[in-house]
């Protein structure tokens, strides 16, 4: 589909800037339904004419984005490391709201970005799912802490009201987690989530974790983007004539990359086949940690085909492979 304008938007806490393409300017809108709404409908913006594009800003990003999708808008998302490439290469010495939005709009019109889904939208879940794990961490920070309480205790310093305490804390901390996660599964259960918890290794939780950090799959080109976006692609090296393949680049969704390993980590002792693969590179000489990387990747590409092709997990013997 052809646009004859493209909005770039610039998000910030309590205020975005659209720069109009079209018209070669730019207005300063509150972030706010009502002002967004509002400056739609005066400026005349409509679906059929308009993309547009803002960079994937997470919270702050949430409610436009949300707002002209809502109004039939065609939207598009932008990575802002790649954004803040251009804007430094082309934008010589000044850095504004107005440029950024200006460099948000130039991309887009390129071609950079990918659409807006509905999955984008239902945040709820992921949001749940995020506070659960924080909550969780904070429990074994508090359980760390306890432990160091224990030992001085044992050594003669008179911390018993301090444990009591700390006790209180992580017993609070484990109840809200279990709540805050019974939330969560009161959300309705996505076909994607239902197709990653039949692989082995992908529970309840990590099923859940992995389909909501992930978003839709389906936007990946290939396995290859959805393992880059999951930062468990490798590093390669390139000296002379030779390509070497490093540890993961980590450059993508942590939380995402955390309930892969995970889940990988699991598959490598119950899944056959994984089982077999995991042996295989220790028996080359390959670290655990490293084994089950290359696990997690090889996870990551049955979790794509399976999810692109709209069709439950099958477990399959080691020598049924090709």
């Amino acid at each position: 589909m052809s646009f004859s304008n493209v909005l770039g938007i610039d998000v910030a806490k309590n205020s975005v800037v659209i720069f109009d393409q079209n018209n070669q300017r730019s207005i300063n809108v509150l972030n706010t339904e009502s002002a967004l709404l509002t400056a739609i409908s005066q400026n005349l913006w409509h679906p059929k004419d308009c993309l547009v594009a803002l960079e994937s800003t997470g919270d702050y990003s949430f409610l436009p984005m949300q707002i002209f999708v809502k109004a039939g808008f065609i939207v598009k998302l932008l990575n802002p490391i790649v954004t803040k490439k251009l804007i430094k290469s082309t934008i010589r010495a000044k850095k504004t709201d107005k440029s950024d939005a200006e460099a948000i709009a130039l991309m887009a019109d390129y071609g950079e970005g990918r659409l807006v889904t509905e999955n984008d939208l239902k945040i709820a879940k992921k949001t749940l799912i995020r506070l659960e794990g924080k909550i969780t961490s904070l429990t074994s920070s508090l359980k760390r802490i306890k432990q160091s309480l224990d030992l001085k205790s044992e050594n003669g310093i008179a911390l018993d009201e301090a444990v009591k305490q700390i006790d209180h804390l992580i017993e609070t901390a484990q109840e809200t987690a279990k709540n805050i996660w019974k939330l969560s599964k009161n959300e309705q259960v996505e076909r994607q989530e239902e197709i990653i918890s039949s692989h082995i290794g992908c529970g309840e939780k990590l099923s859940a974790i992995i389909s909501a950090e992930a978003g839709d799959i389906k936007r990946f080109p290939s396995s290859k983007q959805f393992k880059a976006y999951a930062g468990i692609d490798p590093r390669i090296y390139q000296s002379g004539e030779k390509d070497v393949h490093g540890r993961m680049t980590k450059r993508g969704n942590g939380q995402l990359r955390r309930a892969i390993y995970l889940a990988a980590f699991v598959a490598s002792m119950h899944d056959e086949d994984l089982k077999e693969y995991y042996q295989k590179k220790r028996g080359e000489g390959k670290a655990h940690t490293l084994a089950v990387c290359a696990v997690s990747r090889k996870l990551c590409e049955r979790i794509y085909a399976t999810v692109t092709q709209d069709r439950l997990y099958e477990p399959r013997c080691p020598q049924e492979e090709n």
